[in-house]
């Protein structure tokens, strides 16, 4: 086997199912309840415009040499709906663009739940206007080499954070967060509560009935020095 050219062309399935129940909940509420451990760097963003407010789907992964997007256009012929194509970018290079419309068109018109790419794109002013998520780094009018070499539906790290094929992927206005496959039904099951709770502290919020006497009893317990004057007496 040549280990680091190479494609897997099956990967693990969440159930669509599971991905509607992920749907209705906010990365950010997800991510606290795993450790705030499995949110991508912030340098990913946003780059399209989604109707869903939160978008999820089956992790598509790709690993590949920086600047080169060989394997990309590979896995856009084998992406399938529900799909989130991850291209690693060896490290996220950031001065080569890796997609633009042309591929971004065809991606959507396969009914990828989205892509998400640790480098710069192009053609920005058509992918503001695109229902399918984008993420990326940045913008670059530079474009890549095709040479390879690369792998597909393999163990990746992108923004900082491992993802295995099949994991799931959630997308909002807020960044990336993965959940590993095989915990995703406990994760679902925490976040739920966590989403309830977080609701309830929202609803005190907004009528005056929050509750923050936690605030003094942990600067208490930190032990820190409180000083009834100003700075420069």
């Amino acid at each position: 086997m040549s280990i680091g050219n190479r494609i897997f062309l099956k990967k693990p399935e969440a159930p669509q199912e599971l991905l509607d129940a992920f749907s209705t909940i906010p990365a950010a509420n997800i991510s606290d309840t795993m450790g705030r451990l499995v949110g991508m760097h912030p340098r990913i963003k946003l780059q399209s415009a989604p109707k869903n407010p939160i978008n999820v789907g089956r992790a598509l992964t790709i690993k590949t040499r920086s600047g080169d997007n060989l394997m990309l256009h590979k896995a856009l012929n084998m992406a399938k709906p529900g799909d989130v194509i991850i291209l690693s970018n060896d490290g996220g290079e950031s001065y080569r663009s890796l997609i633009g419309e042309i591929m971004f068109t065809y991606l959507a018109s396969r009914g990828a739940a989205g892509i998400i790419i640790d480098g710069p794109i192009r053609d920005i002013d058509a992918v503001r206007k695109m229902e399918m998520p984008i993420y990326a780094t940045g913008t670059n009018p530079a474009g890549p080499y095709k040479e390879g070499p690369g792998e597909i539906n393999v163990p990746i790290s992108c923004g900082g954070i491992s993802i295995n094929p099949g994991d799931i992927i959630v997308m909002d206005e807020d960044g990336v967060i993965v959940i590993p496959l095989q915990e995703a039904e406990t994760v679902l099951k925490n976040a739920r509560a966590f989403q309830e709770k977080d609701e309830a502290k929202l609803l005190a919020a907004q009528e005056g009935r929050a509750k923050r006497e936690w605030v003094d009893a942990l600067i208490e317990k930190k032990e820190v020095e409180i000083l009834d004057k100003a700075w420069n007496e």
